[in-house]
């Protein structure tokens, strides 16, 4: 697992090369910068806490899917994004990268899903207190991570940040990919219904029935996202549709 906190330690740039007519990150999403470069010496230690934090207490979940290694690199993209917006909002790039950096760090550890804010924010707290933070600083850290899960109304703008940076992961490139690894392929039937489903899930962040955006930058960024996300499942409706029309014109020669 060292080469996965290393990410963390070099440029991180998740663009992928660019090709004519191809929809890709670079031409439709916020272009990203090297990942917190330069990166000081407070980030790079959290860092190094977290993922040695996420690893241990996620051991028993190693292979799976939703496993400490995605929940690390879940938390490298989300850190990532507050980067982006907090240098857009002219906000503390510092505990913003912090916050998003522990946001997520009890996920193994709590015991309730719902109130891994609250667990977070305490773990974090913890590890601040010990280091050369001040009070007001640890304030607004363990603030912005306790609000990221059912607070409807943050005040700060860290806490804005990084309610913003985990909406836009949740629907960003990574996650279109792991929507396909867990979607029925052997059953057309039960793939078009899955599919249907997600995008009526769209359909509703699409309206904001999860919650709206803080920042500008994060309410843009997300209708791109959305948009992406809505083209994907309505071709693949549509080459489901296809494949089934083509299939029952086979079975009408065949009689």
């Amino acid at each position: 697992m060292k080469e996965i906190r290393a990410t963390a330690l070099k440029n991180f740039d998740i663009r992928p090369l660019t090709k004519k007519g191809q929809i890709c990150a670079r031409e439709t999403i916020l272009p990203l910068k090297p990942y917190l470069e330069p990166m000081t010496h407070k980030i790079e230690q959290v860092s190094r806490f977290v993922h040695d934090y996420l690893i241990k207490s996620g051991k028993d979940h190693l292979d799976e899917t939703w496993g400490p290694k995605y929940r690390w690199e879940h938390t490298l993209r989300v850190s990532h994004w507050a980067h982006q917006l907090a240098d857009e909002a002219k906000a503390d790039v510092e505990s913003c990268v912090i916050s998003a950096l522990f946001h997520d760090v009890s996920h193994f550890t709590s015991e309730e899903y719902r109130k891994h804010g609250i667990k977070s924010a305490e773990i974090a707290r913890n590890y601040l207190e010990k280091k050369d933070f001040s009070q007001e600083f640890i304030e607004k850290v363990a603030y912005a991570i306790k609000s990221h899960v059912g607070e409807f109304h943050p005040i700060t703008i860290e806490a804005k940040i990084l309610q913003d940076a985990d909406t836009l992961d949740r629907f960003g490139f990574v996650r279109i990919l792991l929507f396909g690894k867990k979607a029925e392929l052997t059953d057309l039937k039960k793939l078009k219904e899955q599919v249907q489903s997600f995008l009526n899930y769209l359909r509703k962040a699409e309206k904001g029935d999860f919650g709206r955006m803080w920042t500008k930058t994060g309410e843009d960024e997300l209708a791109k996202l959305v948009k992406i996300n809505m083209a994907i499942c309505s071709g693949v409706l549509k080459e489901l549709e296809d494949t089934k029309a083509l299939e029952k014109s086979l079975k009408r020669h065949r009689q």
